[in-house]
């Protein structure tokens, strides 16, 4: 793995007019969606132009635990959430077990950077009182509701003070939330690196899109996937459980769910175009990163199932957007990415290196078109909260992701294996099958290797 001070020499030498601004320090924008999938770019324009247009697609990119409170403990600490103890939404293994005290935002902070952060923070972070700031942000406005994922008649804390909306079209939480972080980019000081994460609530259910949104895709076209409704699900462990899923709600999930969900990103994708006009006009652009993606995905029927944690790809798989100060252009990398990866990409760029032993790695280099020799070839899936198969969710397991191989262990004896490179849909499950023994036996060896693992080191 590189060192920070290599990759800050990197970037500045692949745009030397910008030398002086990468010793300060790049700032940085996380843009979080919440249960956006690898599709929703369908509708979101500005994301493709804006900042897809000047940077990186990272085609392969996925969370390695698909639930939002451990999601985003992973994005702020770099670790698997076997490592954060971030293990679920609610309860003694959600916030709580949360290290305040050195994470993203308190690294960022000792740095020299002015942080903020706009929209959802971790689930059941009100354990601790609805006036609390956590360490590390010097401008806290967060969803403070619970649930957090309201779009009207919510409360944010903002800044310790609690500010309450309704229900008139000025009170919508995504463009609330937009204003904040436009706020907060033109409250910074010139030539004073920050760094902002907004997380809006979108498109999490109930996905209410704003008004003038409302209806706009009344005619959009069915799910067109091998996986949804799946014909036979006999060979799938937990048949039994959820056959009857989706009898009668398949149409709801890729009909009326799909569809705001969908048109409650329209909202988000102007608010895109807002950061990315605000940081132009303070001439910020040119010595910003901007990352767009979503802390888990959701499933619309796939499989029978709807909703995210389990380890299928549309469960797992979202989008990543870079842009660059130095890219020209589009580009597509093809590297399997993960969400662990963010905390050390991010530290690179701000010349820190994390107090603790990571996980992800820095891809850095990849922003800059140069390879990484040494880049993973397999990586861990889990979940491990509490059981949710009485609410249509999986039991906890450890799963393993290769190019060519998914290959999950319950905890409660089950096991799937997909060959992804016959079965991208993850339609046959080959587990246990005798063509597939030893294939499934190596996995099951390189799956307890990654669970043991410490993790990497900068």
């Amino acid at each position: 793995m590189l060192g920070a001070a290599s990759l800050s020499a990197s970037a500045a030498g692949a745009h030397s007019s910008k030398t002086a601004a990468a010793r300060r320090g790049l700032n940085v924008v996380v843009i979080l969606s919440d249960d956006e999938r690898l599709d929703g770019d369908t509708v979101m324009q500005n994301v493709r132009h804006l900042l897809a247009g000047h940077g990186v697609t990272f085609s392969d990119y996925h969370v390695t635990t698909s639930e939002c409170g451990p999601s985003r403990a992973s994005i702020l600490l770099g670790q698997y959430s076997h490592h954060t103890g971030v293990l679920d939404n609610f309860g003694p293994h959600s916030y709580p077990a949360f290290d305040q005290n050195s994470n993203l935002a308190v690294w960022m902070h000792d740095r020299g950077y002015h942080t903020g952060l706009v929209g959802k923070y971790l689930n059941d972070y009100t354990l601790y009182g609805h006036n609390e700031i956590p360490p590390g942000w010097d401008d806290f406005q967060a969803m403070d509701s619970v649930p957090m994922e309201e779009y009207y008649n919510y409360t944010v804390n903002d800044n310790g003070r609690l500010e309450h909306y309704g229900t008139a079209p000025s009170d919508y939480s995504t463009t609330v939330l937009t204003n904040k972080a436009v706020g907060f980019l033109r409250k910074t000081k010139p030539g004073h690196p920050f760094f902002l994460y907004f997380a809006p609530v979108a498109p999490h259910l109930p996905a209410i899109p704003a008004k003038q949104d409302q209806n706009k895709l009344v005619d959009l076209a069915p799910l067109h996937s091998p996986a949804f409704n799946e014909a036979d699900i006999g060979d799938k462990p937990w048949h039994a459980w959820h056959a009857d899923l989706l009898n009668a709600a398949a149409q709801l999930y890729q009909g009326d769910v799909r569809r705001r969900q969908l048109e409650s990103l329209y909202a988000l994708d102007r608010s895109v175009k807002r950061i990315v006009e605000t940081l132009k006009q303070r001439h910020e652009l040119d010595n910003t990163v901007i990352f767009y993606s979503s802390d888990n995905g959701f499933l619309w029927g796939e499989h029978r199932l709807g909703g995210k944690i389990w380890p299928y790809e549309e469960s797992t798989h979202v989008p990543l957007v870079v842009r660059t100060p130095w890219a020209t252009g589009a580009t597509v990398n093809n590297e399997p990415i993960l969400n662990i990866d963010l905390a050390p990409t991010i530290s690179a760029f701000a010349g820190i290196d994390p107090p603790k032993r990571e996980d992800g790695v820095s891809f850095v280099p990849f922003l800059h078109q140069r390879a990484i020799p040494t880049w993973r070839k397999a990586y861990l899936v889990e979940y491990l909260g509490g059981s949710q198969l009485k609410v249509g969710g999986p039991p906890p397991y450890y799963a393993i992701h290769t190019r060519r191989y998914l290959y999950v262990e319950y905890m409660n004896g089950w096991r799937e294996l997909y060959d992804l490179s016959k079965d991208p849909w993850e339609l046959d499950n080959v587990a246990q099958s005798p063509q597939y023994a030893q294939i499934e036996a190596s996995l099951h060896t390189e799956l307890q290797q990654l669970e043991s693992s410490p993790g990497e080191t900068n």
